[in-house]
């Protein structure tokens, strides 16, 4: 359905549990041979790969345009960013499999020779989230071909013709069907895939609540495809989400970038971001600047047709999300704890317009007590909490379940870098927010799930090692 205008334009043939079933012995039995394979010829089929989102960008931002409701400019950066990340992965891997089984160590004499060898899991299932589904594509799929997996894609139902368009771009890249499969379907799709006994890995991003329901999946598979030793526990990274806090310190030497940044942070794809700034704390000594500041930028956004380049904001992906974020909005104001600073205007039912509250008084900063400042809003709404001093802002960004990320703002590097150490996230921010750097492993902590993707570190999720201790017999 495109939710901007609300019109069903494909169907798409679901999976179910016998074809996920059927789909893993073909994937187990393709495996085999790409793990065979030359490491340098699996690069090549996934270097092409990148250079194929590149050269269909167009196609493949128009179909994803008309699937969640991304402005057409963003879902073009979506898919090069996609394509820059695949060369990115590719290169760690390349660095990490090409080095595997150099030698460690060595006895005086070269009598014995220490070696680690990497080695594909063998099958891993990805199980994607709709609002970045080429760039979470590229997150696993890149690594987990290139290393010798076979992958089981499913993609969001919101995004089946994304996913599908994946599977044709790797198979036109030389990566053979059996070994790249796409099962589509909603969440018991995804329980299927999770309920797969042998799986090597099982990479998941997507709402806290579907989250736990996929992981109970797995580590019960894994138990009873072995109830009398150890469960053959897979690989598992699980990103669900977050409540991401900002803080704007006092010593901010440009109050009006540090806005411009946060907002952009904010804003961007509508505000359906995992790591979107979701909670701003703002030191009263700068707050009526950085309030002005903020809602400047909010003001700017263009929404209307996704399709076209001036739109900054379009739609929200799900059709029950406005109603959602309203009740949010509607409960801290009515609360008499947050006044509305800026709210924009909607051009239909299918927007959110952005909209930014202030905290007033003390009660706001009790971060467990509105919905919006506890829950995950994935919308164009924001609260701005105005704090007295350093102590009280990391208290209220530590008072949350979830542990995505966190963001400072602060002339004082050394400062920021003491906040962040002290709240438990799994990436902090100095003066930046909303962004994902392929070198860096990315994962969350408590209710934002577990693991990584990304990095040498998330690479590694989809290796096992073997040790070989050699002695010389001559």
């Amino acid at each position: 359905m495109n939710p901007y205008t609300r019109d069903v334009f494909d169907e798409v043939a679901a999976d179910d549990d016998l074809s996920v079933a059927k789909r893993f012995v073909k994937a187990s039995k393709a495996q085999e041979a790409w793990a065979a394979t030359p490491a340098r010829e699996r690069l090549a089929c996934v270097s092409r790969f990148a250079d194929a989102l590149r050269s269909n960008a167009d196609e493949i931002a128009a179909t994803l345009t008309d699937e969640m409701g991304k402005p057409t400019t963003q879902a073009k950066a979506e898919v090069l960013a996609a394509s820059r990340r695949v060369s990115a992965l590719s290169a760690i891997v390349e660095s990490e499999v090409l080095s595997s089984a150099e030698p460690r160590s060595a006895s005086r004499g070269n009598t014995v020779v220490e070696r680690v060898q990497l080695e594909p899991v063998g099958v891993v299932a990805h199980i994607s989230a709709w609002n970045y589904p080429h760039l979470l594509a590229a997150s696993v799929c890149a690594p987990a071909l290139a290393l010798g997996n076979a992958v089981l894609h499913k993609p969001s139902e919101k995004t089946p013709l994304s996913g599908a368009l994946t599977a044709r771009l790797l198979h036109e890249s030389g990566v053979p069907e059996g070994v790249f499969q796409v099962a589509q379907g909603d969440g018991d799709v995804g329980r299927a895939l999770c309920s797969l006994r042998g799986l090597g890995a099982v990479a998941f991003t997507g709402s806290r609540g579907n989250g736990g329901k996929a992981l109970r999946a797995t580590y019960a598979a894994a138990a009873d495809a072995n109830p009398r030793f150890f469960p053959a526990l897979p690989r598992t990274a699980f990103e669900l989400g977050g409540k991401d806090a900002v803080y704007v310190r006092a010593d901010v030497e440009d109050v009006p970038a540090a806005a411009r940044s946060i907002a952009g942070g904010k804003f961007y794809n509508a505000g359906q971001g995992c790591c979107a700034p979701e909670r701003i704390y703002v030191h009263e000594s700068i707050a009526d600047g950085f309030v002005d500041a903020f809602v400047a930028e909010a003001a700017k956004l263009q929404l209307g047709d996704p399709t076209l380049r001036t739109t900054t904001l379009g739609p929200l992906a799900l059709a029950s999300a406005p109603v959602r974020v309203e009740k949010q909005v509607r409960e801290a104001e009515e609360s008499g704890a947050f006044r509305m600073a800026f709210r924009g205007k909607a051009p239909s039912d299918s927007f959110f317009p952005p909209t930014v509250l202030v905290g007033v008084g003390a009660k706001a900063g009790s971060p467990r007590e509105f919905s919006l400042t506890r829950d995950e809003t994935f919308g164009p709404a924001v609260a701005i909490v105005v704090v007295r001093d350093d102590a009280t802002a990391l208290e209220q960004m530590a008072d949350s379940d979830y542990g995505l990320t966190a963001s400072v703002y602060s002339s004082d590097g050394e400062f920021a870098e003491r906040a962040l150490k002290s709240l438990n996230v799994g990436t902090g921010y100095v003066n930046s927010c909303n962004h994902v750097s392929v070198n860096l492993p990315w994962g969350g902590r408590g209710e934002s799930g577990h693991g990584a993707t990304l990095g040498i570190e998330g690479v590694r999720m989809f290796t096992k090692v073997k040790s070989t201790y050699a002695v010389a017999t001559n």
